[in-house]
């Protein structure tokens, strides 16, 4: 399995949990069809649907349905369609289920749940928080929900041709969801590593960072001993910044930039408990898995 469908299986789970979601034979299927996957509920309602009913003397009665199981119906769902490449769909479900949320119970019993369902969603772009009366659902970054869509696509690629790079972002995923801040962004300094050593050349004297210098472009306009002066010499913290707001060229700022998020990586990972003491939060290493987000698409778009 692949990590976007291990932590849609998480996300399944906790839906699963006894009062996280409003019960209600017609719950699950106002969901789907309201987000165009109306035949996913035709094809899985028998998990989907808590209760049959038989006529009495006088009344109808009420009856459990002993095959209703959330987690099975809505990992299937997810498994159907993160099979058939319908990366959208699964964020219109993701966002569409919060309505279905128990939102008085989850406030009073479940909010340790909640929490952990909110950092889930944060991995697949989704910002979740718990008001008094609803749930507040949104992409992470305004008008970007394509990027998160592209991140499926990333990971797939990753698998397939760079395995390595894929075993240390999962362990970067894995250390977050456990709630390990420093190990996240330790993996995730060794997936940047893994990732441009793929295309640093055949010198036998090339480093990673000669992975960026070509991936960037800068190879085009700048030599390698300029790369030398530019890591040694010339990288300020404003360069950073200006890779952010200006592209100047012949500066290597790109390679400068990645260099930087390395830095900031190595020192909250991988040398944090050296000299300089550093305690990582999870808003750090969500950070870092966003920037390692990003710079993974950017190589993808540029290599695949």
């Amino acid at each position: 399995m692949n990590n976007k469908e291990i932590i849609l299986a998480k996300i399944a789970e906790i839906l699963s949990r006894t009062g996280f979601l409003v019960k209600g034979n017609s719950e699950f299927k106002a969901r789907l069809k309201c987000v165009g996957l109306g035949e996913y509920f035709d094809k899985y309602s028998d998990y989907l649907i808590p209760y049959y009913y038989n006529n009495g003397y006088s009344h109808k009665f009420q009856n459990a349905n002993d095959e209703y199981d959330v987690f099975l119906g809505m990992d299937c769902i997810f498994s159907d369609l993160y099979r058939e490449n319908k990366n959208e769909e699964i964020i219109s479900l993701l966002k569409e289920l919060t309505k279905s949320f128990n939102v008085y119970y989850i406030s009073e019993s479940l909010i340790d749940d909640f929490n952990e369902l909110a950092n889930l969603y944060e991995l697949l772009g989704l910002s979740i928080s718990l008001d008094s009366d609803k749930v507040t659902v949104s992409t992470c970054m305004e008008s970007n929900e394509q990027r998160i869509v592209e991140l499926f696509s990333v990971e797939n690629w990753l698998k397939q041709n760079h395995k390595d790079v894929y075993d240390a972002y999962e362990s970067a995923i894995d250390a977050y969801t456990q709630g390990h801040a420093g190990a996240c962004i330790e993996s995730c300094r060794t997936c940047l590593v893994s990732i441009f050593s793929k295309y640093k050349g055949t010198e036998g004297f090339a480093k990673w960072m000669r992975g960026i210098y070509n991936t960037s472009g800068d190879n085009t306009i700048s030599s390698a001993q300029d790369l030398s002066q530019a890591l040694n010499t010339d990288l300020r913290k404003d360069d950073l910044a200006d890779f952010f707001y200006e592209n100047r060229a012949g500066k290597l700022t790109k390679t400068k930039a990645i260099y930087m998020i390395y830095s900031m990586m190595s020192d909250y990972g991988t040398h944090r408990n050296e000299s300089t003491n550093e305690n990582p939060t999870l808003e750090d290493a969500l950070f870092s898995l966003r920037l390692m987000d990003s710079i993974l698409f950017w190589v993808y778009s540029r290599k695949k």
